[in-house]
């Protein structure tokens, strides 16, 4: 009897059923596009803003950007400060870890190219190098993955090799050099310091000075 119930109202209600079934397939459909939407727009976004650069930068605590706002000279106490390399990878770790796609380090010094009469501001930094993280895993960034949008002419440098560097196109066709030459500069302290140049990159900003 309760069988004879259910099938006679599907039979004389079939409009209305067919109709709810229909809305509940379109709500799920638009909640599973939705879901997608929100899943896939966070990674998306990081890619796009990758292609334009760092767009965070981490300063230690202590240290200010008052050498950029008043001309703050090293030394004076708040400039030079610097974070601790082997610190850098807890940058994994925090809540954001996810949205930091790439990092890596920059200090800069002044050096001079003799043989050429030049001076210029040189940049160590990481270019591709493999972090044990604190939580066990392993991260690979630097700045290939940072300046993905340069323009290279030859090969980024290797990170063991220790005496590669690349130039940018400006400060290379002052000094006349192509990949495969070899650079001569001293720092501050006079030491000299003989580098391969592997490759010549354009950033289109000051970095190619």
């Amino acid at each position: 009897m309760f069988t004879r119930i259910i099938k006679g109202g599907i039979v004389r209600q079939r409009r209305k059923l067919l109709l709810i079934a229909l809305t509940v397939m379109l709500g799920v459909s638009l909640a599973t596009a939705m879901l997608n939407v929100m899943l896939d727009v966070g990674d998306k976004i990081n890619q796009e803003l990758k292609t334009y650069g760092a767009n965070l930068n981490v300063v230690p605590r202590g240290a200010s950007f008052l050498g950029d706002l008043y001309g703050l000279e090293e030394g004076a106490g708040v400039s030079d400060k610097y974070l601790r390399e082997d610190e850098l990878g807890r940058l994994k770790t925090i809540f954001w870890a996810y949205n930091i796609v790439d990092f890596a380090p920059y200090l800069e010094t002044p050096v001079t190219a003799p043989d050429h009469d030049r001076s210029f501001t040189a940049v160590g930094t990481w270019f591709r190098k493999t972090l044990d993280l604190p939580t066990g895993e392993k991260v690979a960034t630097g700045m290939r993955g940072l300046k993905s949008w340069w323009t290279m002419e030859g090969d980024w440098p290797d990170d063991a090799a220790g005496d590669q560097a690349v130039l940018g196109y400006v400060i290379a066709k002052r000094l006349g050099l192509k990949p495969g030459d070899r650079l001569d500069v001293s720092g501050p302290n006079g030491e000299p310091v003989s580098v391969v140049v592997t490759g010549v990159f354009n950033s289109g900003s000051a970095e190619d000075d």
